[in-house]
């Protein structure tokens, strides 16, 4: 009675093998990621759990980890951005059964906007080479001092997100863009000149940082982020003007909600 309510399928694929962008270089021994993870389809219970949160992130983590598929647990909140957005996106493909997804993009060169249909599975995947290591440490140009780097990773993300959150209603005049410039750098910083900093220290030193130094310290913080992940330099045709146009790859509402003819 119960195999004739959950039958077995077996003509499509219920879980695959991804390998990471960061080939898990970018991961300490403690933090248990592998260089590869092995995802399950979606259920019903998956699909509740993205209603459970207004926090993209939180609901990334919390699907990963029940879709992930591992004899030895994996936490997911210990990924790194670029590594959990990009198996968030094969999660999506395997369990809709469809690569298709739709990006709104606005033509820089005449201000249309158009739909750019594109297939995840020819999405480019940039892969981590092993001299990482390398670049998370910064020498500024101006005062010469060294600064090591960190990705957050899911966990620091969401605690970013409330305190960043409370700290708004407790000052709700505050200038937000001026907050985020400071925090988004912040949590980059691992160790200034081989010394932890606390919280307040790191905003000190940001602040009283050189003009020069904070842009080359921004820049090396930016081409972190651009190094590993699907790729966010998708070409294609304005339709309006015929120009050449370069996007990334946002997450949207489209992610698991596809238009009804794609599903």
């Amino acid at each position: 009675m119960e195999k004739d309510i959950m039958p077995e399928i077996t003509n499509i694929k219920q879980q695959d093998t991804f390998t990471l962008p960061s080939r898990g270089l970018l991961y300490k021994p403690e933090d248990g990621i592998p260089e590869a993870i092995t995802l399950r389809r979606m259920t019903t219970a998956e699909e509740k759990l993205r209603y459970r949160s207004d926090d993209n992130t939180q609901v990334t983590k919390d699907l990963l980890n029940a879709c992930i598929v591992s004899q030895v647990p994996v936490d997911c909140g210990k990924l790194k951005l670029s590594d959990a957005n990009f198996l968030l996106f094969k999660l999506r493909v395997l369990s809709l059964l469809t690569d298709k997804y739709k990006v709104t993009v606005t033509c820089p060169h005449c201000g249309a906007q158009f739909i750019h249909e594109i297939h995840l599975s020819d999405v480019p995947v940039d892969y981590l080479t092993d001299d990482i290591k390398d670049k998370l440490k910064v020498t500024l140009p101006i005062s010469k001092q060294t600064i090591d780097l960190d990705v957050p990773n899911l966990n620091k993300l969401i605690k970013l997100g409330e305190t960043l959150e409370e700290f708004f209603d407790r000052f709700p005049n505050v200038n937000r863009q001026e907050k985020l410039l400071t925090e988004t750098n912040l949590i980059y910083i691992d160790k200034v000149n081989g010394k932890t900093l606390l919280a307040e220290e790191k905003e000190d030193y940001i602040n009283s940082m050189d003009i020069v130094d904070f842009k080359t310290l921004r820049k090396a913080i930016n081409k972190l982020s651009a190094d590993y992940g699907l790729s966010q330099d998708l070409k294609t045709l304005c339709p309006k003007c015929k120009s050449e146009v370069t996007h990334g790859l946002p997450i949207t509402y489209e992610l698991f909600n596809p238009s009804d003819e794609d599903i």
